[in-house]
């Protein structure tokens, strides 16, 4: 049960190691045709030699998209085009005061074109501090989180004396709270205070409350939410968080200040984020509370049929195996699917109302399921627009044809034999 902030903005430690199951919630990281993307780079700027980095990105609303190594003092990026904000995040471990802070920068991609960003890190905040538990011994592996009025969070572990320190910080105003090892022992955040790059503070932490424990059961109109997604319940008395992965509609939390909770859910397949009460639970010390939510808001969604151009005023065949794209104005990719058997396809995702976007068709190399007598090279890329969509609702756009090539020597050269 990992700490996550509770805002929009990046979380460095949790969704560092999280990235996984995020990237599979939402769509917008499939890959295209290398040819439909664009190039990111830059040089990354550090006083001395650079520290091994990790580059994170997330699309222009901060949703979470993937992950890499970049070392060599730069960076570079191919992405579908769109407009994404980059985050360069220090390796050296958290207990490590000499820490960059992390940097964010915001590029607009475009289609087989260079956007050039440069990168400059700054060195980071610390806090550092011994942390006891209620028997007033040292809290050997304790979790420690520092919390900045943004609600962005940085976490480490105790060593054996009770000893702690979190580097590269933010500037900015902490407190710090934290849970034992064996996740018996809590509190109320310890204040900080301010922190300047390079400066720090140190606090002492006691954990002197005995912990509870809260099992929560998320609800769709449908039944039990089956899709894994990473969820955080925040403490009604303290504003502290714990992050845990619910699996089959169960997320189960340990090492929790006793009290009533609100529960986070930041979205996963056609189910919107939301912020929910925790339902009939009140964690006691010592004690598993059972709760639940119910999740009501989903995403839109759109329907449709992939045919070919040449056959709309006869018999309309539809095509399999056809790459289906939702895209907005600015060509950030909000959706992709396949077309069936019967050359349908529905788009769906936390997908919100929004209007002027279009449907991109593409046909697949090598594809061999494109009806009698047709191949993949018969065609090219197809589009409709605009389309409108709304919250929790199907728009259905009816038929989207996917053009032939004019290209010399086709159609007759994709015939089959």
């Amino acid at each position: 049960m990992l700490p996550s902030r509770w805002t929009r903005a990046a979380v460095v430690a949790v969704l560092t190691l999280l990235g996984s199951l995020l990237l599979v919630v939402g769509p917008a990281g499939s890959a295209g045709a290398a040819s439909d993307k664009g190039l990111a780079n830059g040089n990354i700027g550090c006083s001395g030699a650079c520290p091994q980095m990790k580059m994170l990105w997330f699309d222009q609303n901060w949703k979470y998209l993937g992950a890499k190594k970049v070392n060599g003092g730069g960076y570079s990026i191919w992405l579908s085009p769109g407009t994404y904000h980059l985050q360069f995040v220090d390796q050296r471990p958290a207990y490590d005061i000499s820490k960059f802070a992390p940097t964010d920068i915001k590029v607009t991609v475009r289609a087989n074109a260079l956007s050039n960003h440069n990168v400059k890190m700054r060195k980071g905040a610390f806090v550092t501090g011994t942390v006891v538990n209620g028997q007033g011994k040292p809290a050997r592996g304790a979790r420690l989180v520092a919390a900045n009025r943004q609600q962005n969070s940085f976490e480490t572990t105790a060593n054996a004396k009770g000893q702690f320190a979190i580097g590269g910080l933010p500037q900015g105003k902490y407190s710090v709270f934290g849970w034992d090892k064996q996740k018996t022992w809590v509190n109320k955040s310890a204040w900080a205070g301010a922190v300047k790059p390079g400066k720090g503070r140190n606090i002492a932490v006691r954990l002197t409350k005995r912990a509870g424990s809260m099992t929560v059961y998320l609800f769709t109109p449908d039944g039990r939410m089956t899709t894994k997604s990473p969820v955080t319940v925040r403490s009604k008395a303290t504003g502290q968080w714990w992050t845990a992965t619910a699996k089959n509609g169960t997320a189960v939390f340990r090492g929790l200040y006793p009290g009533r909770y609100q529960l986070k859910f930041e979205g996963a397949g056609v189910w919107l984020p939301a912020t929910l009460s925790v339902q009939k639970a009140n964690v006691h010390s010592n004690k598993m509370a059972f709760g639940s939510v119910r999740l009501t808001k989903r995403g839109g969604w759109v329907t449709g049929t992939v045919v070919d151009n040449a056959q709309t005023d006869v018999d309309p065949r539809g095509i399999a195996d056809v790459k289906v794209d939702l895209r907005t104005s600015t060509g950030d990719l909000l959706a992709s699917t396949t077309t069936n058997a019967n050359g349908n396809f529905t788009l769906s995702g936390p997908l919100t109302t929004r209007s002027g976007m279009s449907i991109v068709v593409t046909p697949q190399n090598g594809a061999d399921s494109y009806g009698q007598g047709q191949q993949w090279c018969m065609f090219t890329t197809g589009s409709k627009a605009p389309v409108a969509l709304t919250t929790g609702r199907q728009t259905a756009v009816g038929q989207v044809t996917l053009p032939r090539s004019t290209a010399e020597g086709q159609p007759d050269r994709c015939l089959v034999s």
